[in-house]
């Protein structure tokens, strides 16, 4: 990334710097902090983490006023923590729009400096995020006013701001735990990985309803229809059957992904035909599986905690290993195919290379996060179900459908 930093020297006696490295902000601000005797600032947002938090946490007793916004939960709770029951600190919790000023301001007995422009105190601003800011200063008391325009505009945030109770810091960090799934898909991160483009890069993620519809009906190795049909032979059998290990061994096989002498269509969607060991469980009618499909509903969205409790179920099938993603996804796919995919050695690559994420090293925590949670974000998805007959079929199966987009022979 390139930056550039440019020092002016306007408005008379007071000195102007742009900066818009983040290096530069970060060395700014920390010497602004160990300089000056009084610490001024209203910011959108802050962060943990950081040199500078930790730096002004060092030197708390400088502070005279700050406000910090807390607008989409977007203010880590530590900060709250830190500053909680501080009435030099204050914090905006429910502003009527969004509080989003960038101001820091310090001052000593002789002079004043301060930065004002679009970094707000988060890890991204003084990380990654392209960021500009204005350092300004000046001798206290000069006729140019600025430095009390600042302070009186920090003094306003500060009235309609309050001080935070340790209570309430618990209370907001609770319902940013809640949230912190949904900021991070946001910022395109899906589990503990960050993809290396956006989501709007993506061919399959951003596709509307129409255009998906068109890409599942160009598959030219099995034909949608028949994959709809399948998918209504199993969505069927759920539904008369109270459990997995009540249907006959050919229906579990079909399920399974396995060969069987009923329906010559079972290792669409994924073949698990070498998957020793598991064709062993399913021929066996081995309780586990059985009762792990119990863990997902027939109907209504799966929960993270429903898919944990399905995996960790599943497992004990396979006391020696040989468990993992492939038949796994396979199971919940064929049970629920609207939320799930199997994804396997046909059709991994594609779908990595779409999603942006690593092929390698895939296991059930990252299956949910990087390619779940990516597919319940697209437009798609989304959707309304159809009112045609034809497509609403394809999209009570959409995620499984995934696999006529990114099957490869």
């Amino acid at each position: 990334m390139f930056y550039v930093d440019l020092v002016i020297t306007a408005l008379g006696e007071i000195p102007l710097e742009l900066i818009s490295s983040n290096k530069k902000l970060v060395n700014t601000l920390s010497r602004l902090i160990e300089d000056y005797t009084e610490i001024q600032f209203a910011v959108a947002w802050a962060t943990s983490g950081n040199s500078v938090f930790e730096l002004l946490q060092t030197h708390y007793g400088r502070i005279s006023r700050a406000v910090i916004g807390t607008h989409f939960y977007q203010t880590h709770p530590d900060v709250l923590d830190a500053f909680h029951g501080l009435k030099e600190v204050r914090f905006v919790l429910q502003p009527s729009g969004v509080f989003h000023p960038k101001i820091f301001l310090f001052r000593n007995r002789d002079f004043w400096e301060a930065l004002i422009g679009s970094a707000n105190l988060t890890n991204g601003a003084l990380g990654k995020n392209s960021e500009t800011m204005l350092l300004v200063g000046g001798a206290i008391g000069e006729p140019n006013n600025l430095e009390h325009k600042m302070g009186r505009l920090i003094e306003e945030y500060w009235g309609d701001a309050k001080t935070i109770k340790k209570s309430e810091a618990k209370a907001y960090r609770q319902i940013w735990e809640q949230k912190r799934a949904m900021l991070d898909r946001l910022n395109g991160q899906y589990g503990s990985n960050r993809a290396s483009r956006s989501p709007t890069e993506s061919p399959v993620m951003s596709m509307a309803w129409r255009d998906y519809f068109k890409a599942v009906k160009a598959d030219p190795y099995h034909g949608f229809e028949n994959r709809c049909d399948i998918l209504a032979i199993v969505r069927k059998a759920f539904a008369e059957n109270d459990s997995f290990a009540e249907m006959d061994l050919a229906m579990r096989k079909t399920i399974a992904g396995l060969p069987n002498d009923e329906e010559d269509r079972w290792g669409w969607f994924g073949s698990m035909q070498g998957a020793g060991y598991y064709h062993q469980a399913v021929n066996n009618n081995n309780e586990h599986i059985s009762r792990a499909l119990d863990h997902i509903p027939r109907r209504g969205t799966v929960t993270r905690s429903q898919y944990e409790s399905y995996i960790a179920e599943f497992i004990k099938a396979f006391p020696n290993g040989k468990h993992g993603v492939a038949i796994a996804s396979r199971l919940i796919a064929l049970k629920r195919p609207d939320q799930f995919i199997c994804l396997d050695g046909k059709n991994q690559k594609a779908l990595c290379d779409d999603f942006s994420i690593k092929q390698s090293g895939m296991n059930y925590e990252r299956y949910w996060d990087e390619i779940i949670g990516r597919i319940m974000d697209t437009p798609w998805w989304n959707s309304e179900r159809p009112k045609n007959k034809i497509e609403g079929a394809v999209w009570d199966g959409r995620a499984a459908m995934l696999d006529a987009i990114f099957y490869e022979e």
